[in-house]
């Protein structure tokens, strides 16, 4: 069960409580999609809990709260990404897998997992953030814009330049999957 807070109020304890037992692993995991680096993508969601409980009374009670504290992860990788910058993010070496799947969709799914971790490693890092706000997370290109301090030109010319690199390292994948 994902909390979602009915009043207007400030999430409880319990509810945070919830939200981290169920939406953790979601978090790290596009936390880690975003840094490369599964130090950073760890300190990203720490800092985001902190930074949410420490800004509970700010909370919408229109939203839901592990949506919410999603978005304050997503920040929080960028703004470490942007702190870091000058060091490259190091290459994921292990897999994040999903539970309750058979065995033939886990094998696909983690194929197509390392097919695309490997390819957004040849990404640059604009067209990586881009790609995976735009596409993983569902971020508007206006939302990623103005998070990156960019016009929406530059955010649609990186995501057009990371989807076309993208689908030409992938292009087998296609090919195997119509067979």
């Amino acid at each position: 069960m994902v909390a979602v807070i009915q009043e207007k109020r400030a999430p409880t304890k319990a509810e945070f409580h919830e939200a981290i037992a169920t939406r953790s692993p979601r978090w790290y995991a596009a936390c880690l999609r975003i840094t490369h680096n599964p130090d950073m993508a760890q300190d990203a969601v720490q800092d985001a809990l902190l930074s949410a409980w420490n800004k509970r009374h700010q909370f919408e009670s229109t939203a839901r709260l592990d949506t919410w504290i999603h978005r304050i992860a997503i920040n929080a990788a960028l703004q470490l990404l942007r702190k870091n910058r000058p060091e490259r993010a190091e290459p994921l070496d292990f897999e994040i897998q999903d539970e309750g799947v058979t065995p033939e969709a886990a094998s696909a799914d983690a194929e197509l997992e390392s097919r695309l971790e490997v390819s957004l490693r040849r990404l640059t890092e604009i067209e990586r953030v881009c790609f995976v706000l735009k596409h993983l997370e569902q971020w508007r290109i206006r939302e990623i814009a103005e998070e990156l301090g960019t016009n929406d030109g530059n955010i649609k010319q990186a995501l057009f330049r990371g989807v076309r690199k993208l689908r030409r390292s992938m292009t087998d994948l296609r090919s195997q999957h119509d067979e």
